[in-house]
């Protein structure tokens, strides 16, 4: 995947206004990007306390095979100070792994400590956490409510397509440990989301799926494609799920969904596409028309432009020796950012394409799809944004009377 660079002549005399005028362009851009910062944290990089079959970071570690891969203080220091020092208005740390527990609850007091020491008056920080959730007790829950963290919590539906893949180190399912997680967040009133990996386990199964977790009263739902190939065939391994089942399950989500729970439970793809049909916004970096969403920030201080794509090749520098603006201003950078742009023909034409933008990169270039550059969920999106579109009219009227 390469990205494209254009150049233009310019003649002699018109040198001056012309770098004049891309400068001031491209401060007022650099002002504008700096409104928000997202930072995506990685503190004990891909180490973790399961052993789930469908894990795609757990890679991450290869990375750094002679080297502790937990993140020291001076480098959560160095993060959060030079982030909050590019003075972006809103600033963004999620922390995943991994199991991002596993750094135990004293380095998020003291991560959060250095935020509140560097940031400036103005200044808005979030924290979020991606975790299993069988770590947490009542002193994580009292942290995590007090510091306004936002919890996102993997949970694949009922025990039986839970533990199906994902298992501890003994090969134990966690389902009951999760929902005892689940429950302490619960009881020291923790905002959390559930995050659900969707498999060959749980496709077929929307409304089994649905219910359980309506039957918890969780109300913030995300759906996650599960896509991982091999990459000496370059097929999807077999957990992994198709384009056109895909679109079967939300459409029929969807249905119960809207009929049911409309005002009362959130799913994020659902909103993607509502946000965009009513108001023309984009609410998930997949569908954004540049992949530049955030940074990955290893252990270590090593950036990435997406954790999909934590290689060698897309390691953009390392906070330690550079500052936020030169790594993400970087051409390695603009060049990961405009891979998205180089759309086929069959997207252009398409009559969605302002929306989707392609889909995310990583689902663009499947081996066994002839590297198509058309997203295996192609099929998904078409058959799920049809299927919306006719209730537009009932969506604004029910907003309007709400």
């Amino acid at each position: 995947m390469n990205g494209k660079s254009r150049q233009k002549r310019i003649r002699g005399d018109s040198v001056v206004r012309g770098s004049q005028k891309n400068k001031h362009r491209q401060e007022r851009e650099e002002q504008n990007a700096l409104q928000s910062i997202s930072m995506l944290v990685k503190p004990v990089s891909g180490l973790c306390n399961l052993s789930c079959s469908y894990c795609f970071y757990r890679r991450a570690q290869d990375l750094y095979p002679k080297t502790p891969t937990k993140m020291s203080l001076p480098v959560a220091k160095t993060l959060i100070r030079k982030t909050l020092l590019s003075n972006a208005q809103l600033n963004s740390f999620c922390w995943q792994g991994g199991e991002p527990t596993l750094m135990g609850l004293d380095f998020f007091r003291e991560a959060v400590a250095f935020q509140k020491k560097y940031s400036r008056p103005g200044q808005v920080i979030e924290n979020s956490m991606q975790t299993n959730g069988l770590l947490l007790d009542d002193q994580w829950c009292e942290f995590l409510r007090q510091e306004n963290f936002l919890v996102g919590i993997s949970l694949d539906g009922p025990a039986p397509i839970h533990d199906f893949y994902r298992k501890d180190r003994a090969s134990k399912g966690t389902f009951k440990d999760v929902m005892k997680g689940i429950g302490l967040m619960k009881k020291h009133d923790v905002q959390f989301n559930i995050l659900c990996l969707l498999t060959d386990r749980n496709i077929k199964s929307p409304a089994e799926i649905y219910n359980f977790f309506r039957s918890h009263d969780f109300k913030f739902l995300q759906f996650i494609n599960c896509f991982e190939h091999d990459y000496a065939s370059g097929f999807l391994k077999t957990f992994s799920v198709r384009g056109k089942e895909t679109g079967e399950f939300y459409m029929k989500l969807f249905d119960e969904w809207f009929n049911n729970d409309f005002f009362h439970v959130s799913i994020r793809f659902f909103e993607d596409i509502l946000l965009y049909l009513v108001d023309g916004v984009k609410a998930s970096c997949c569908y954004n028309k540049e992949c530049n969403s955030y940074l990955v920030v290893e252990h270590n201080g090593d950036c990435y432009p997406c954790d999909f794509f934590v290689f060698e090749e897309w390691r953009l520098g390392n906070l330690m020796e550079s500052g936020i603006q030169t790594i993400m201003t970087s051409r390695l950078r603009a060049e990961f950012a405009s891979l998205k742009a180089d759309l086929p023909e069959t997207c252009q034409e398409c009559r969605i394409v302002s929306f989707c933008m392609g889909d995310c990169t990583r689902f663009r270039h499947l081996q066994e799809n002839g590297c198509s550059n058309i997203s295996e969920y192609c099929t998904a999106i078409k058959m799920v944004y049809a299927h919306i579109e006719p209730h537009l009219p009932e969506i604004r009227q029910r907003v309007n009377a709400y």
